[in-house]
């Protein structure tokens, strides 16, 4: 994937972004919605499998927060 910068993030080169774009059959849109789909799964996924008591209740339930 991408070089690992400082902070412990990752920066994304553009044959990344072009891969995922060809992915979605050339379509931006498509691109950005499969990515954001992924994104709200995954973070999802983390809520269910962190216990509330764990976080002491911190943060909102994700349905709260994306306004389901």
């Amino acid at each position: 994937m991408g070089a690992a910068v400082e902070d412990g993030s990752e920066t994304i080169g553009d044959a990344e972004i072009d891969e995922i774009i060809a992915e979605a059959g050339g379509d931006p849109r498509q691109a950005i919605r499969s990515l954001l789909h992924d994104l709200a799964k995954l973070a999802l996924d983390a809520e269910t499998s962190v216990s509330h008591g764990f976080v002491r209740g911190r943060f909102p339930p994700l349905r709260a927060r994306i306004g389901r």
